[in-house]
């Protein structure tokens, strides 16, 4: 699995995936991600919590991704 640096909104994030998705996918996921404030507060990170599994569907496609911090693991991409 590859670990992709990614700025979006002014954030970093770590994405990790085995896909090859586009600029687009990214910032899709990532923007339901912040909607559903997925992430913690800027600058405020607290590891003793768990990551989150969600279910992203985006158009005709479906992403499940866990998220631990600014980290986002993305497992799957299904065409639906």
């Amino acid at each position: 699995m590859e670990v992709y640096p990614f700025h979006h909104r002014n954030l970093l994030f770590n994405i990790f995936t085995d896909f090859d998705l586009s600029f687009k996918e990214v910032r899709g996921v990532l923007d339901y991600l912040l909607e559903a404030k997925a992430f913690p507060p800027e600058k405020e990170e607290d590891p003793s919590l768990g990551g989150m599994i969600y279910d992203i569907r985006l158009g005709q496609v479906q992403y499940t991704v866990d998220v631990l911090g600014y980290e986002v693991v993305i497992y799957q991409r299904t065409e639906v």
